[in-house]
């Protein structure tokens, strides 16, 4: 962790940090001065821009708060993890025995109304498939395993504290911290994913077809290079192709749980042509 060619990590469900290095190779010529995250997340892409000094300003949408109180999740962790070594946990990828499943859970009850710090802790206490339900509690804690310490964590939130995190809905975000043609800022749009089904995220409503071609539009309207992430890659381009965008895309395949996979889907979307590609949906 003493050198910038290494890639600042946080455990979060769907973080796009093994991303990074193919972002920061399209951009690398570009000089962008600016990056901002409508769709925050772990603030990984803006945190390791400006870590590894691609860009001078960053700006994340922290839309969950989910750092407000990270430092007390720090301490939190270390504090349970040591208490439950200290009673004879071992690491394992299996389930906890009931007594000791028992045990971790009574030690946790005085956060059962805490979701960010349960989401937090989730990484080394609750399977996969329950994490992406969105929906947990202290019952599902019922296993002790992945990385136990938080010296990788600290670092992340250390450098942080270089990015401006603010806590708007999208739309208002996007309009407070951007203006049109802008050629020294790059958005980054990780929004909940079409083909999906958005459990882990605080939605009131679902972020669906309509939403997304709305985000499009604006980006449309703004004219300000964007990288734009999504699932399903035969939808994603027709999507970008339905508003003539000019754009490059390389999509991944990512493990979800077990031996389930799903596209993830990236595009990098720029302005230098004005625009000017046919657009075989509308002509």
């Amino acid at each position: 962790m003493e050198t910038k060619k290494n890639l600042l990590k946080l455990a979060f469900s769907g973080s796009k940090v093994g991303r990074i290095k193919e972002i920061e190779e399209l951009i690398k010529d570009r000089n962008y001065k600016r990056v901002i995250e409508p769709f925050g997340g772990s603030c990984c892409i803006s945190n390791n821009l400006k870590y590894h000094d691609l860009i001078k300003e960053a700006v994340a949408n922290d839309y969950d708060q989910y750092f407000k109180d990270f430092d007390k999740h720090l301490t939190y962790k270390e504090q349970l993890v040591k208490k439950l070594i200290d009673l004879g946990f071992v690491k394992s990828k299996n389930y906890l025995p009931k007594d000791k499943q028992e045990t971790l859970q009574r030690l946790i009850v005085d956060i059962q109304d805490n979701k960010s710090m349960l989401k937090y802790l989730a990484k080394n206490f609750v399977f996969s498939a329950k994490r992406s339900s969105g929906v947990l509690n202290i019952k599902d804690f019922k296993y002790f395993t992945n990385e136990l310490s938080t010296e990788q964590d600290r670092f992340f939130y250390e450098n942080l504290n270089n990015i401006q995190l603010d806590s708007l809905d999208y739309k208002d975000f996007i309009k407070k911290y951007t203006h049109p043609e802008d050629r020294n800022t790059l958005i980054i749009l990780d929004p909940p994913y079409l083909n999906s089904a958005q459990k882990q995220y605080n939605n009131e409503t679902f972020f669906g077809l309509c939403e997304t071609i709305q985000l499009l539009n604006l980006m449309k309207q703004l004219q300000n290079d964007f990288i734009f992430f999504n699932m399903v890659e035969k939808d994603s381009i027709e999507l970008l192709n339905l508003f003539g965008f000019s754009y490059v895309y390389q999509t991944k395949r990512v493990s979800v749980s077990g031996k389930n996979h799903r596209e993830d889907f990236m595009a990098y979307v720029t302005f230098d042509d004005q625009n000017k590609i046919f657009n075989p949906c509308l002509n």
